[in-house]
């Protein structure tokens, strides 16, 4: 096959058709996300599935106003459906640097542990945050989040509650790749993030640390999806039994993201 030939399937145009650094990127983290979640699951590996709608009205380059709603769901032996609503508002005091707060209520139903019925469990967490973003070039940055958590965590039988309050750090690395059109990206993303219960009870289930790796896409400067596999070491409280289990989980994250007013150059792009 001559040279021209050979180059002829590589490009179209001037343009690469189908080889490109973000496409290679999207499929082998697709592959480290499905793969995974394709084996059968171990006794003492847990999966999950996420789906979230996550949107955001930026009132001014300055305002942040947020939500979240989403559904968890457990694959493998330890049954529940967990459905969450989180509004937050952010404001930025210095470039790269904002601060933020607003509460989260999840509803955990049909717990199933090894075949043993637990109650329902509704959970209330008003939070703060403090998150920093630093460049370290114009496509890869670095993101620190540090979030404090009031918990309530009540019995929908008894409707005792357990509270408790804690401490959250995320580290994030975020490498953008350009997309075909103009303004469009892939954006390539690595965290890791720790919980500490620093006074009064943990609730039913308690996340220790967790990593995720993830793919995100931006279809208009409005709307963006980002695909995440996580593993998480997690407890699931019986206090029935008086006794409390550690177990990891690994989750696949669907998430996505329409957006409203000043949306372009807003200073929040890089900490969603």
């Amino acid at each position: 096959m001559a040279t021209g030939e050979k180059e002829s399937q590589f490009m179209v145009s001037g343009k690469r058709s189908f080889i490109s650094m973000p496409r290679l990127i999207a499929g082998i983290l697709c592959f480290l996300i499905l793969f995974p979640l394709s084996l059968k699951a171990e006794e003492d590996v847990g999966k999950q599935i996420w789906l979230d709608v996550n949107p955001r009205w930026y009132n001014t380059s300055h305002l942040k106003i947020t939500g979240e709603f989403g559904i968890r769901r457990e694959l493998t032996q330890k049954k529940w459906t967990r459905y969450g609503i989180k509004p937050s508002v952010a404001y930025s005091v210095l470039d790269g640097l904002d601060i933020g707060a607003g509460v989260g209520v999840n509803y955990t139903d049909n717990i199933d542990k090894n075949t043993v019925e637990i109650d329902n469990y509704l959970a209330i967490i008003p939070f703060q945050g403090l998150n920093y973003i630093h460049p370290l070039s114009e496509k890869w940055k670095m993101n620190y989040y540090l979030r404090i958590e009031e918990k309530f965590d009540y019995n929908t039988q008894t409707w005792e509650s357990l509270n408790s309050l804690r401490v959250r750090f995320r580290i994030r690395t975020l490498y953008e790749f350009d997309a075909y059109q103009t303004g469009r990206y892939y954006r390539a993303t690595l965290s890791w993030e720790g919980f500490n219960t620093v006074n009064g009870d943990d609730g039913l289930l308690t996340e220790k640390a967790r990593v995720s790796v993830g793919i995100e896409r931006n279809f208009s400067y409005r709307q963006k999806v980002r695909l995440e596999l996580t593993w998480q070491n997690q407890s699931l409280a019986f206090y029935r039994e008086n006794q409390t289990n550690n177990y990891n989980e690994i989750y696949l994250r669907l998430r996505y993201f329409p957006s409203w007013g000043t949306v372009i150059r807003n200073k929040f792009r890089d900490s969603d």
